[in-house]
């Protein structure tokens, strides 16, 4: 089962004044945060059950279950993403391009958040979509890129920008899609946050031109 549910801007919850003041430690406060988060999006969701057969209904919480990594998937990305393929904005529609031409990538990022963002590390991996539940990510032959494929980023400040430049060479015709995912270098034991480009970038490459 499956509930659409809407991302939640956590940046704008209200901080107490003496939030800070009443634990020991920032893992403890972070801890209290996140209960609070879980409270609010378990009210939100209102799930309720019900057994006709033994005519007993109720309401089912999901307070407990929403760990660090779900809260971060239901919570707004602090970070604005604007991809270009050779100098073209990405849209819902594949960028095309030719087997053997380079293609220039850049990822362009924004904090849309109030707090600073990053150092972090920004990957980009190709794959194919066989529109049957299948990726395939083992394209060494079909896809090369000029240079890295992981790019290192400095803390992006509030309403700050930061951007990566690439290339790619498609070695074969064929429909294929971009999984850009930026992950915060964080050195605590936690998982580190991370965040997904969505939508998801797809590029077509054609036959060479004679």
């Amino acid at each position: 089962m499956a509930i659409q549910v809407d991302k939640f801007d956590f940046e704008s919850f209200p901080e107490s004044p003496g939030e800070k003041g009443q634990f020991a430690n920032s893992k403890q406060l972070e801890e209290e945060r996140q209960a609070a988060r879980s409270l609010e999006i378990n009210g939100k969701l209102g799930i309720r059950w019900g057994l006709p057969s033994l005519k007993r209904t109720g309401e089912a919480s999901v307070e407990g279950l929403l760990s660090q990594p779900v809260l971060e998937q239901l919570q707004l990305a602090p970070l604005q993403w604007d991809v270009l393929v050779d100098g073209q904005p990405c849209d819902r529609e594949a960028a095309a391009c030719r087997v053997g031409d380079p293609v220039r990538l850049e990822v362009r990022l924004t904090n849309r958040s109030a707090r600073s963002v990053g150092p972090f590390a920004l990957s980009v991996v190709p794959f194919q979509d066989h529109r049957n539940g299948v990726h395939s990510y083992d394209l060494h032959g079909a896809v090369s890129f000029v240079g890295s494929s992981t790019f290192y980023l400095d803390t992006v400040q509030p309403s700050g920008q930061s951007a990566c430049l690439g290339a790619l060479l498609f070695l074969h015709t064929g429909d294929f899609s971009l999984h850009i995912r930026s992950q915060a270098d964080g050195k605590s034991k936690e998982l580190p946050r991370s965040w997904l480009c969505l939508p998801g970038v797809r590029v077509r490459a054609l036959e060479a031109q004679a």
